[in-house]
């Protein structure tokens, strides 16, 4: 046997190295070092770089098999790592496919009863080995989904003169991260590693809050704000079962609302043309009562003691004084 192919079904938004798919991954990559093979895999999609990044690490030969519009250059950026052998496919489709024919064992870990992979393996049963199958595993929101207990007497005494950006557990790798690096901390967590309070940490971290063109009218990129006081603003903090995430979390920064007006910030207004500034619903998402400001807002140390950091638990204070030494206030009691 001279190549190998380990096969994932398309993962969840949001796991962690505890989900015993990811457990199996690094067994079977660990028992394929041992057998002098030449793994066949590929990049651009979560379960892809998860394989990818833990058979470079443990130094595990690799033939890469790259859908069209990626290319070789773009992944052996992302991965830190030159390939010098590897296949070029029309579509991830074709990918899927050739990885299974030109593989000489296959090693499914997770399969969706019913998905492409678990159709194309039904071609393949003859090179199929199953010892690290755990295809009956089944994720769960781990977390992600929650409801707040009651409120501290911090938040209820938060200035109302300040604008407020909250934040939410991330999928994928951060602006500008290696996708190495993101699957990296995926296979060493214990739990998502893209939660809200790693988000948090990472804008503090930073010193930036990034900006998002996401939704917004030309794409122009803006950073959001509202001026709802923290303590009215847990109709925000709901799970959106489409995207899998919460809308907002109890995770975030106010800064003096006349500090954001000095920065450019402005009152979202309502039922007008679409830009960055406006929106042209009259009513929806009026409630979160948004400011922006465009472009990236930075943490200026001119005015960082005027800042108020929000985590949700009390337990979680410390760990965020490690990256930011002013007021941190939690928002359950």
């Amino acid at each position: 046997m001279n190549r190998a192919g380990l096969i994932f079904s398309h993962f969840p938004k949001q796991i962690s190295g505890l989900d015993e798919p990811i457990r199996r991954l690094k067994l079977a990559v660990e028992f394929l070092r041992s057998q002098n093979v030449t793994l066949v895999t590929s990049a651009g999609q979560t379960q892809w770089d998860c394989i990818l990044t833990a058979a470079l690490n443990y130094g595990l030969p690799v033939h890469l098999v790259v859908a069209l519009p990626m290319t070789i250059a773009e992944v052996s950026e992302q991965f830190l790592h030159e390939f010098k052998s590897y296949d070029i496919v029309e579509s991830r489709e074709a990918r899927d496919k050739f990885i299974c024919e030109t593989s000489d064992c296959l090693y499914p870990l997770w399969i969706r009863r019913g998905g492409r992979f678990s159709k194309i393996i039904d071609e393949f049963l003859s090179r199929v080995d199953s010892r690290f199958d755990c295809s009956s595993y089944r994720f769960r929101d781990s977390g992600l989904k929650y409801l707040l207990s009651e409120k501290s007497a911090e938040i209820d005494s938060a200035p109302h003169d300040y604008l407020w950006h909250w934040t939410r557990g991330k999928h994928g790798a951060w602006t500008n991260e290696t996708r190495r690096n993101y699957c990296n901390d995926i296979l060493n967590s214990e739990s998502p590693p893209r939660d809200a309070l790693a988000t948090l940490i990472h804008i503090l971290q930073e010193q930036k809050i990034r900006a998002s063109g996401l939704h917004i009218a030309g794409n122009i990129p803006v950073t959001a704000f509202t001026s709802n006081h923290p303590a009215k603003s847990e109709p925000m903090f709901t799970w959106r079962k489409n995207l899998q995430q919460m809308n907002f979390e109890p995770y975030g920064i106010g800064i003096p609302q006349e500090i954001a007006i000095e920065k450019g910030a402005k009152l979202l207004n309502y039922g007008t043309t679409p830009n960055w500034d406006t929106m042209q619903f009259k009513n929806r998402w009026k409630y979160e009562n948004e400011w922006r400001i465009k472009n990236d807002f930075l943490i200026d140390q001119n005015y960082i003691d005027k800042i108020i950091v929000v985590v949700r638990k009390r337990n979680e204070i410390k760990q965020v004084q490690k990256f930011f030494k002013g007021k941190i206030i939690a928002f359950e009691k």
